[in-house]
């Protein structure tokens, strides 16, 4: 019994973090598949059950971690890659470049006033950047940050 206790709660190994990321995964689809007036969180309920478990102390091995960190953030570029991939050159004819100088003009602007808040504020530029993506919901720019900073120190 001592192994099952050691598996839930102290483990340090790989079957440990994988256990608790299938129980918050599991348990987050299930609860998000419940509605309550007709609505449902849906997967933004592993999220939450994620926090819950820390919450009660349930770690992952940091190395452990990392590499879901990193795998789940290559997941989510190569599948959102491949929804818009197949029609990004044929979107050019119908005005594509200028949509794509649009979007390019936004980013530039919001890295500029960053910098200008970073300056004005004093506020540490790590923190500015993760504001940064947080306001355009940007998760690789957010990993290519961490990356940058972690290289960096």
């Amino acid at each position: 019994m001592e192994w099952l206790y050691e598996l839930l709660r102290g483990g340090d190994g790989i079957g440990h973090s994988i256990l608790i990321l299938s129980v918050v995964i599991a348990f987050g689809i299930l609860l998000g598949k419940i509605k309550v007036f007709g609505v449902s969180l849906g997967i933004t309920l592993v999220l939450f059950v994620g926090i819950l478990l820390g919450h009660f102390g349930f770690v992952i091995n940091p190395e452990i971690l990392h590499f879901f960190r990193e795998f789940g953030l290559i997941l989510f570029v190569y599948s959102v890659g491949m929804q818009v991939g197949p029609g990004f050159f044929s979107s050019f004819k119908k005005g594509g470049i200028t949509l794509n100088l649009l979007a390019t003009s936004i980013v530039v602007l919001g890295v500029g006033i960053t910098i200008a808040i970073h300056y004005i504020t004093g506020l540490p530029m790590s923190t500015m950047v993760g504001i940064l993506s947080g306001a355009v919901t940007n998760t690789p720019g957010l990993g290519a940050a961490q990356q940058a900073f972690n290289d960096v120190t």
